[in-house]
């Protein structure tokens, strides 16, 4: 793939830390959000340029033939609506933490990540900041001793 085009659905809140996705030097862009938030929708906009895609329907962002994985940053309550409705439409789906608000939720995530071959990846931002990576290097060399 020579690009990789990144929608965000939750675009304020958690979903500011799409701004970390950008590579354009590696050819990964932030493309398109789907927000209730007007504001937050005109941020993006400004922030991505004037063709940045932006709708308040998650499900137009997801007809979008162009947009090839999506951040899934919406609150709690919505995982399971929006992880699914992703994975089902063959996107690649980052799914912030919760997977899920209900055990039966993740399971209907993780089972229709497996029925569609779509990538699925719950994030645990913090786990690549490079001060937890330090630490876990420290802690694999035995450090402080054996764990």
């Amino acid at each position: 793939m020579s690009e990789l085009r990144i929608g965000v659905i939750g675009a304020g809140g958690r979903g500011t830390l799409a701004a970390h996705a950008p590579k354009v030097d590696e050819g990964v862009s932030l493309v398109a959000a789907a927000d209730p938030d007007a504001d937050t929708l005109r941020n993006f906009k400004e922030k991505y340029g004037k063709n940045t895609f932006v709708t308040n329907d998650y499900k137009e962002l997801l007809a979008q033939k162009d947009i090839d994985a999506v951040f899934v940053c919406s609150p709690d309550y919505l995982h399971e609506e929006h992880a699914v409705a992703a994975l089902e439409a063959g996107k690649a789906v980052y799914l912030e933490k919760p997977i899920a608000i209900t055990i039966d939720g993740a399971d209907r995530i993780l089972n229709t990540a497996h029925r569609t071959g779509s990538k699925l990846y719950l994030g645990h931002n913090m786990r690549y900041f490079p001060s937890i990576l330090a630490m876990k290097k420290l802690l694999d060399d035995g450090a402080i001793g054996d764990l």
